[in-house]
């Protein structure tokens, strides 16, 4: 306005101590602290140097002034200074000294400061804790647990700073259980834990992975009347999100925002990460709007978290619009756009980022390379693939671990297993050490009848690198020698397994179902619940089929029915397959039949599959051509399921009052090449149904064979039902047979055979590899689709029934 008056510029005073004619040294101590008092720290320190006295209160005023703005070099510099020059620091200085050591990790001068304090008797006394405190602090941040500890012992009084201190310093150190017991002896010896002695506690549980334990603390927490705030809140949903328990992490943020705890923007960060874990793009929306609300939005840890989120929810143009509006954007923000275009299928967006990072001088990372290899791996484009992971390094980008794990990973995902097991090799001999995930990638791809030798050379890898110990490659390991033929080598594995879980019992139960042996499926379903491990899905289905291979209804028949009150497991599709099995082995087709037609639930192909086989096993062409209609109606376009369907019409005639079923014609429904490989002599090969033998002499034998196994071959499948995909006029000779007569010719006497076939074996094959088990000595092994057959001495583990 015209009538205001104009506003002098007005010019801080020096302090009145220069009028009152104070000594020098103690007027410019003051306009020391009162430069740095008003942020003119360059100020203050020109006169600091200026003066030609320096006392203590002078170096304090100095020293004090760095320390608050966290310039803790310079605090050191000048400490260093002021002992050159003869001034020892008092009681007060020293702790702002000793925290700066702490903060820049200066252990030297710490511990000369810490044997200064002890000369001039700044630790002996009740009023010193501060200093205690700080060397202990001091000690801790040093990594110097030890020497912390015996000064913690030495202390006569400790405030809560102290336990907290102490606690921290255990907890940085990983000394979980040291830490605990530190907190108890607080308690008993007096001092109520705080809240940062809990959080403490807490975040370093969550940190390490060790949740449960985190969450028990918070429990502990609640009860002492200590109020959860916004770090434990935080701790709990970060530590779940980065152990990928994405639920419980939103469960942790829902109890938080009921505890009246407003979240900060790490809180909705992590968060929203969980949501994109979850793929739960409704509730990650709702997260956005509550970061637009409090202001993170624009916080390149919520933006970062919301390009991550929408990316893994499908929604790639919010994701791209989000990435657009962080302004600051750093190498997390190019890597999650990046990896949300390629995981979208988006290579050429995905490809254009990333030759764009570095015109905005954003570096690209391993991390960014290895998101651009897997996604062309991940959509089949392997030679993109393959190309970017010769040329990284020319962009002085070194291949971590990582980078090869994606290419094992990526091959085994197509199919090619034969070039993940040349990379996995490739990588030990550039001296790249493998870890758990290289391990588990690369395991699945051999876990077959054909690859023991392989399995056995990966487990010699893991062995090398000490991996054994790791749970989940125990349980991996397990799994593949169980599939592999090799029922030892797992049952060795579980052995050695220190830390089995439900998984890993689950393994060894499933393992010996697979090679017929149903009486240790229960002796180890019992070593299970008297160990403390409680039984799951997976435990209940194979105990209940073990129970019916060995013909025990009654048993099978009372875990069913009590699995629910006994175990807290549902009955789901698979248990019901499995009593139908049960039932069916044993002749009680009418009680199979009535478990299917009663069940809650609806009946799927496998349940079907169950009674079509007891059907045929036990020559009841009735229910067998029910089972195969209503397995026809599931699947209309499954040849092999026309073929038995047709097949049991013509048996079944007009007699019988089922739905009659539209099949193709034989040619369509014949037209698959049924095939089988077995290795010989660390070699793969390939046989189909109707092949030539390779030679003269063999074709002669199998022959010979033939005739001689004429009789018993006539007698095959008594009292069975024969569909006509098992007769081999209408294809030539099945493959199995070819393939058991070229490794019996073929491969040392020692050796078993070992087949895995894309169909199932007809009677007359399994009883023709009985029969050859016994006259040549041989142990054959047969891998269908349904059952592994193991035969020996003239009998099948599966006891005739497949």
């Amino acid at each position: 306005p015209h009538h205001a008056r104009p506003v002098q510029e007005t010019r801080a005073r020096p302090p009145a101590s220069f009028a009152r004619g104070e000594p020098r040294f103690v007027s410019e101590t003051k306009l020391i602290t009162f430069h740095s008092s008003a942020g003119r720290l360059g100020a203050a320190r020109e006169v600091f140097d200026g003066m030609g006295h320096r006392d203590l209160l002078a170096w304090s005023a100095m020293i004090g002034a760095y320390a608050t703005r966290g310039i803790f070099h310079e605090v050191l510099a000048l400490a260093v200074s002021m002992i050159g020059e003869g001034v020892l620091p008092d009681r007060f200085l020293i702790t702002r000294i000793l925290q700066a050591c702490a903060y820049a990790e200066d252990q030297r001068l710490g511990s000369v400061l810490h044997s200064m304090a002890i000369r001039r008797g700044f630790m002996g006394r009740v009023k010193d804790v501060p200093v205690g405190n700080s060397v202990l602090v001091m000690y801790v941040k040093c990594g110097e647990l030890g020497r912390a500890r015996a000064v913690f012992d030495k202390m006569r009084r400790r405030d809560l700073g102290t336990w907290n201190s102490m606690i921290f310093g255990c907890c940085r150190s990983c000394q979980w259980e040291e830490a605990r017991r530190l907190l108890d002896e607080m308690r008993r010896e007096g001092t109520e834990p705080g809240v940062v002695t809990w959080n403490t506690l807490i975040s370093s549980y969550a940190r390490s992975g060790d949740l449960d334990v985190a969450v028990d603390l918070l429990g502990q927490m609640e009860e002492c009347g200590v109020e959860p705030d916004v770090v434990t809140w935080t701790s709990l949903v970060s530590g779940f999100v980065h152990s990928d328990r994405g639920d419980e992490a939103l469960q942790c943020f829902i109890r938080m925002r009921v505890a009246g705890v407003e979240p900060n923007g790490m809180t909705i960060a992590c968060a929203i990460s969980a949501c994109a874990s979850l793929k739960l793009l409704r509730q990650g929306s709702q997260l956005h709007c509550h970061a637009i609300k409090i202001g993170t939005v624009n916080n390149v840890l919520s933006g970062n978290s919301l390009v991550d989120m929408y990316a893994k929810c499908g929604e790639i143009v919010a994701a791209y619009r989000i990435f657009n509006e962080i302004p600051e954007k750093d190498i997390f923000s190019w890597n999650s756009m990046v990896a949300g275009y390629a995981q979208a299928g988006y290579c050429g967006k995905a490809y254009e980022l990333f030759c764009k990072m570095e015109s905005y001088g954003i570096q690209r990372n391993v991390i960014t390379w290895n998101t651009m290899i897997s996604g062309y791996i991940r959509n089949g484009d392997d030679e993109r693939a393959f190309e970017l992971f010769q040329t990284m390094e020319s962009y002085g980008v070194k291949k971590d671990t990582a980078s090869w794990n994606i290419l094992i990973a990526g091959s085994v995902h197509n199919g090619y297993f034969d070039r993940a097991l040349r990379i996995f090799r490739q990588m030990q001999s550039v001296l790249i050490k493998p870890d758990y995930i290289t391990i588990l990638s690369i395991i699945p791809a051999f876990a077959n009848l054909v690859a023991a030798w392989k399995v056995r050379e990966i487990h010699a890898c893991i062995f090398h690198h000490n991996l054994e110990m790791d749970g989940k490659i125990a349980n991996a390991l397990i799994n593949a020698y169980s599939k592999s033929g090799d029922l030892a080598g797992a049952c060795a594995v579980f052995d050695r397994h220190s830390s089995r879980n439900t998984i890993s019992w689950n393994c060894i139960i499933v393992a010996h179902l697979l090679h017929g042996s149903p009486t240790k499926v229960v002796d180890y379903f019992f070593k299970m619940k008297q160990q403390g491990v409680l039984p799951d899905h997976t435990t209940l289905t194979a105990v209940i089929r073990a129970y019916g291979m060995e013909g025990m209804v009654s048993e099978g028949r009372e875990i069913f029915l009590n699995m629910d009150k006994d175990y807290n497991v549902t009955p789901d599709l698979d248990h019901y397959a499995a009593m139908v099995d049960l039932l069916g082995r044993s002749g009680r087709l009418q009680e199979a039949y009535a478990i299917i037609d009663e069940m809650p639930l609806a009946p799927n192909l496998t349940l079907w599959e169950s009674l079509l086989t007891s059907a045929r096993m036990h020559g009841n062409v009735r229910l067998a051509l029910l089972a195969a209609t209503e397995m026809s109606m599931i699947e209309p376009n499954d040849p092999r399921i026309q073929v038995v369907v047709s097949s049991l019409q013509d048996l079944a005639g007009q007699s019988f009052d089922v739905p009659k079923v539209t099949v193709h014609s034989k040619e369509r429904m014949l037209g698959g090449v049924e095939s089988c490989s077995t290795e010989i002599r660390n070699m793969v090969y390939l046989f189909s149904t109707g092949d030539k033998v390779a030679s003269e002499h063999e074709a002669a034998e199998l022959k010979l064979m033939m005739i001689e196994m004429g009789p018993s071959m006539l007698s095959a499948g008594n009292g069975t039902l024969e569909v006509e995909e098992e007769k081999e006029e209408l294809a030539g000779i099945h493959c199995e047979k070819l393939a058991i007569i070229v490794g019996i010719f073929n491969s040392p006497h020692f050796r078993s055979i070992r087949i895995i076939k894309t169909a199932r074996m007809c009677n007359h094959c399994h009883t023709f590899a009985k029969l050859v088990s016994e006259k040549y000595g041989r142990q054959i092994l047969i891998k269908d689709p349904k059952y592994l057959h193991k035969f020996e001495n003239g009998n099948c583990s599966c006891e005739d029934y497949w």
